[in-house]
């Protein structure tokens, strides 16, 4: 585990990446502008965030909200027309009135969910929460009685029934469920640059779901395509391997608060 350097004691970097033109802003959802909730619905987006967020939709070319959660979800929760909402790992997005979902991920959505029954079959418990996103699932697990046990529980679930070719990770208290096509936050950040042309990126996120995109953006300014600067949000339980491909680190949703503050004052 690398040991990172606070960008709030020198913000230069998201400044130099974000005053490259076009340039965009991308940050997760969960643990990064919303505090972590016991359940996926008690999350609230932190309103400083909101009004950061909404200030730098004028000054930078692309905003992005990029979540695991469906796009309608994070657009109805951070509740900003100007931005663009990368959803279910940038398998769906919405970006002003248009809302587009990836065929790929489509496709997967009945295996999705037999495997979500199979699995609620063997390991569901009180205080469990049990999600079928369309194009991916989750079962967060931060409300049972004993989260560990719960954890072990579907983890002994997911070894009897086998995974069906879906891709299944582990993040903070939650199973993620998606389908083997190579749709994640990494390939979401590479599809916007390309589209959108960007030259500069700051990427902004906090679980092991996010450990994709900050991949995503190293291999993109090793090739000279942008410059790049990934961030990892530390709290609770943040992943070793989120630090090892980040750049740089916040303090949970309060250092985000202050350097979204901070950019918005110096750009």
């Amino acid at each position: 585990m690398r040991a990172l350097r606070d960008l709030l004691e020198d913000p230069t970097p998201a400044l130099s990446a974000l005053t490259e033109r076009p340039s965009g802003l991308f940050v997760d959802f969960d643990g990064t502008i919303s505090r972590l909730a016991t359940t996926p619905d008690e999350a609230i987006a932190s309103l400083r965030a909101v009004r950061s967020l909404e200030r730098l939709s004028g000054k930078l070319d692309v905003v992005c909200v990029l979540s695991g959660r469906r796009a309608q979800d994070i657009h109805d929760k951070v509740g900003l027309r100007d931005l663009l909402y990368a959803g279910n790992h940038g398998a769906e997005s919405i970006d002003g009135d248009a809302h587009s979902v990836s065929p790929l991920a489509q496709q997967y959505g009945d295996a999705i969910e037999h495997l979500l029954r199979d699995l609620r079959g063997l390991a569901d418990g009180d205080g469990m929460i049990w999600e079928h996103k369309g194009s991916s699932a989750a079962v967060h697990y931060r409300a049972a009685a004993d989260p560990e046990s719960a954890r072990r529980m579907l983890a002994s679930a997911l070894d009897r029934v086998g995974t069906s070719g879906l891709q299944t990770f582990w993040g903070k208290m939650i199973l993620e469920i998606r389908p083997p096509v190579g749709l994640h936050k990494g390939h979401a950040i590479r599809s916007v640059v390309e589209e959108r042309g960007l030259k500069g990126v700051v990427f902004l996120g906090d679980d092991s779901t996010d450990v994709d995109g900050m991949e995503a953006l190293a291999d993109l300014g090793r090739k000279d395509q942008v410059r790049g600067c990934g961030v990892a949000v530390i709290d609770e339980g943040t992943p070793a391997a989120l630090l090892d491909a980040a750049d740089y680190r916040l303090d949970g949703v309060d250092g985000v608060e202050v350097l979204l503050e901070r950019l918005c004052e110096s750009l």
